[in-house]
């Protein structure tokens, strides 16, 4: 591995556990709040890399007090963490896209 790999290598390991760290606190937090927020996508399936956002996945019907409470757990957590996410609602998809997702969660 020459230098310029292995500085890659250290950036996304830093940046991965960025995430992790960060998507740990989502979900304790929305649990807390009874809510159930995962991730999915490229973080959920183990190819999270460098330039990847955190996708996650808010579950359930939920009304709009809950809709911004998820909000805010997400923005709260993520800020300062310099990862760019989108946050989905299980609610607003057709069942064929919501399939999607749920085939890379965690």
């Amino acid at each position: 591995m020459n230098r310029m790999e292995a500085l890659t290598a250290k950036r996304q390991a830093e940046r991965h556990g960025r995430a992790r760290h960060a998507v740990d606190e989502i979900r304790q937090r929305a649990a807390e709040a009874g809510l159930s927020i995962q991730p999915v996508g490229s973080f959920a399936r183990g190819d999270f890399r460098l330039h990847s956002d955190i996708d996650l996945l808010v579950r359930g019907p939920i009304d709009r007090c809950h809709r911004v409470a998820a909000e805010r757990i997400v923005a709260e957590s993520l800020r300062g963490v310099d990862i760019p996410y989108d946050l989905i609602f299980e609610e607003d998809l057709t069942a064929e896209r919501l399939e999607e997702f749920l085939r890379d969660s965690l």
